[in-house]
């Protein structure tokens, strides 16, 4: 195999030194997910993340500091998936449209993806007593994800002044907690309950408590 030299960065077989840091990168989020979302963050070591990842050894400190690192590069990803998926459901919708609608459009983009069992394990399995590092990357996503759902209540024009003593953001939270649980007793039982149905009883759950 050649080497090219490109101002100071060699490029081999026409990659370039920057793809292959990316490339190499790539591999190990993606033998992360696969990892720790079988045999767990726990079981976890550098070598088996390497030898999964097909990467050498070396090259693991290149780019995280240490598991804790890779864990929190796996989860982000998750979440990022979790999120644009979600709001990529609901993005066309009118804003009169219904809130059992929206919330059935929604959800059942948001179980799709809790479908994968790698990235259900990850987010609601590996995350919990790492380290109060990883904790609160956790408790800041659930957050931020709540926050996601008011803002679109209020770009569709609900309101959501506070009335009869309710406070809406708690109220939002006691939903995404909801949620965040059906997926993972939905996880652990091994997907057992089909999807339409998880969706189904979700909504209800929702529509009841709509803050609008």
């Amino acid at each position: 195999m050649t080497g090219v030299s490109q101002g100071g960065l060699r490029s081999y077989g026409g990659e370039s030194a920057a793809d292959r840091d990316q490339r190499r990168r790539r591999q190990l989020v993606d033998a992360g997910l696969r990892v720790f979302g079988t045999s767990g963050y726990r079981a976890a070591t550098v070598r088996g993340l390497c030898r999964e990842a097909r990467v050498a050894d070396r090259y693991f400190y290149q780019y995280f500091d240490g598991i804790e690192d890779l864990l929190l590069a796996v989860y982000g990803e998750c979440m990022e998936r979790l999120t644009t998926t979600t709001v990529e459901a609901v993005a066309g919708l009118d804003v009169d449209t219904d809130v059992a609608i929206v919330a059935e459009r929604g959800l059942d983009a948001f179980f799709s993806v809790v479908e994968d069992p790698h990235l259900a394990r990850v987010v609601w399995l590996e995350v919990l007593g790492v380290s109060a590092r990883v904790e609160q990357t956790y408790l800041s996503a659930m957050k931020q994800f709540g926050a996601l759902m008011l803002d679109y209540l209020r770009g569709v024009g609900a309101d959501l002044s506070p009335h009869d003593g309710i406070d809406v953001e708690l109220l939002v939270t006691a939903a995404v907690g909801g949620i965040s649980h059906i997926a993972l007793t939905w996880f652990l039982g091994g997907y057992a309950t089909e999807r339409p149905v998880v969706v189904a009883t979700t909504t209800h759950f929702l529509a009841t408590r709509a803050p609008l």
